[in-house]
């Protein structure tokens, strides 16, 4: 076929001209790629290649072919193998979807609680000035006085486990959920007497630290299965920047105390396998940052060596809104964007240690290892990174109401421990409405199948807020271009990583 020809074979793939959503080049430092949306396939391609399917997908369309610099020559050669991979792997053929894939989440949710975080109390005896609880963010409650009542919480337990699967993780919430021992003791003890022993129990809380007394943390040391993430940000100055008390003074003395009391009640071997620490990042996000926090962590004897310390930021770096270019990625490198991820990569790949992980890591990287691939573009899309509501996890606030997670803020209530889950409230706000809002922009996004947004980020009182949703979208394809570069780089070199931290089968 001639350059003509070969053009208009290619113009009559897409009727609707819409080339935004067939897929999206990316390169790591000694290879290039192509991944079709259609089908969830990954190519490696030849730099004609590259060039040609870079300049469509960058102009929707044919019409610029001649600023790729190339020569005719190559350029009907560039087209023709594109031309083979249509016909054979059958890419740049994404459909316009319709509808999203639902599952059957009514039956999921009456059978198969995972997971249920329970709101002991909305006080906190701490202001630490990122915190989603005060001022800066409207769309969150504030701290108050309020508790749950043992009566709300055992109607609570009593729900999910009549609602639960074969294993249910209880997760105590707040506020600092510390400040009420006395109830989340209660609920432990309630469900280990209640809970069929052939299902699988497990606790879990997030904690400033601050108030860890030698009887709570004897007690956490005397549970089969419980999973406790202290919050510490780093070395006195850093931490002490953000994590203050009400009066301002810094937590960080009374943290450390209450994160040794802890690890001495647990022992060195259990207390490396069972509890955390979480390091918020804040600006700058800086590499020599990072590696001073970690040299901090390192000098602590009597942390176990083995002991999980993750990061995450307190806002994605630098990267602000981008609604005037809904379908655009934005601009610049993961080493300009992200200096800090960009850092933890070249660690990986280079095989070196870094003893500060990020919380998003083994999300995304399972991500795009377990996207789905086909032989034929996929007829369905996935309602993005959205678990079912009331199924996976479950949210009780500490008047009793049922939320989708403890993530989103103010948004609509799924149900409460009186009536249980409400489906009308959740089929219209979280399933029908969602649906109508997104369809038109993720039916046309090159990313719609590897996109991990969910209700957390554009959720409030009224449902979805999709001018909201729409600011954080070329940030969240951005996201998935760099975690697209980050997977197939650490496969290039050093693959062991992916198998030996995540258990994956390799590509």
């Amino acid at each position: 076929m001639n350059k003509k020809e070969l053009v208009e074979y290619f113009e009559q793939l897409v009727p609707d001209g819409n080339w935004n959503r067939m897929g999206m080049t990316f390169q790591t430092e000694q290879t290039k790629y192509y991944y079709d949306n259609g089908t969830g396939k990954v190519f490696s391609c030849e730099n004609g290649e590259f060039l040609v399917m870079e300049n469509i997908l960058q102009h929707s369309g044919l019409s610029h072919l001649e600023e790729t610099g190339l020569q005719d020559k190559d350029l009907i050669a560039a087209l023709e193998s594109l031309k083979g991979l249509v016909e054979v792997e059958k890419i740049c053929q994404a459909p316009v979807y319709k509808k999203f894939r639902t599952q059957d989440i009514e039956l999921e949710q009456i059978n198969d609680i995972q997971q249920v975080i329970i709101e002991l109390t909305e006080q906190c005896n701490l202001r630490c000035k990122y915190c989603i609880y005060n001022e800066d963010h409207e769309n969150f409650r504030g701290f108050s006085t309020q508790n749950m009542t043992w009566d709300t919480a055992k109607r609570a337990l009593d729900y999910v486990f009549a609602h639960c699967g074969n294993k249910i993780s209880v997760t105590f919430y707040g506020g600092e959920p510390l400040l009420q021992f006395p109830l989340m003791k209660q609920c432990i003890d309630y469900a280990i007497e209640t809970v069929d022993p052939k299902k699988k129990l497990n606790f879990g809380f997030t904690t400033n630290l601050t108030l860890m007394t030698k009887e709570m943390a004897e007690y956490f040391a005397s549970l089969e299965s419980c999973g406790i993430t202290g919050s510490l940000d780093g070395p006195e100055e850093i931490h002490d920047a953000n994590r203050v008390m009400v009066n301002h003074v810094g937590s960080f003395k009374k943290a450390m105390d209450g994160l040794k009391l802890l690890i001495d009640c647990m022992g060195q071997e259990r207390a490396g396998k069972v509890v955390g620490i979480n390091a918020v990042l804040t600006p700058p996000f800086t590499v020599d940052k990072v590696e001073y926090i970690n040299q901090f962590f390192r000098s602590i004897s009597w942390i176990p060596e083995h002991m999980t310390i993750r990061a995450s930021y307190m806002e994605r770096p630098g990267w602000g809104n981008h609604e005037e270019e809904p379908m655009k990625v934005v601009k610049g490198s993961m080493k300009e964007n992200d200096p800090v991820g960009y850092w933890k990569l070249k660690k990986i790949c280079n095989k070196e240690e870094a003893e500060i992980k990020f919380g998003m890591e083994n999300a995304n990287l399972m991500r795009i290892h377990q996207r789905l691939i086909a032989e034929v573009p996929i007829p369905f899309l996935q309602q993005n990174g959205c678990c079912n509501p009331g199924s996976r996890r479950l949210y009780i606030t500490t008047k009793g109401e049922f939320l989708v997670c403890e993530r989103i803020g103010k948004s609509p209530v799924i149900g409460d421990v009186e009536h249980g889950i409400n489906m009308e409230a959740i089929k219209k706000y979280y399933i029908d409405e969602y649906a109508e809002a997104s369809l038109p922009d993720c039916s046309n996004c090159w990313a719609s199948q590897l996109c991990s947004l969910c209700y957390a980020s554009f959720y409030d009182e009224s449902g979805i807020n999709i001018k909201e949703k729409r600011k954080i979208c070329s940030i969240q394809r951005c996201i998935v271009k760099y975690d697209l570069i980050s997977y197939h780089q650490i496969l290039e070199n050093n693959p062991a990583f992916i198998k030996q931290n995540y258990n994956l089968k390799l590509e």
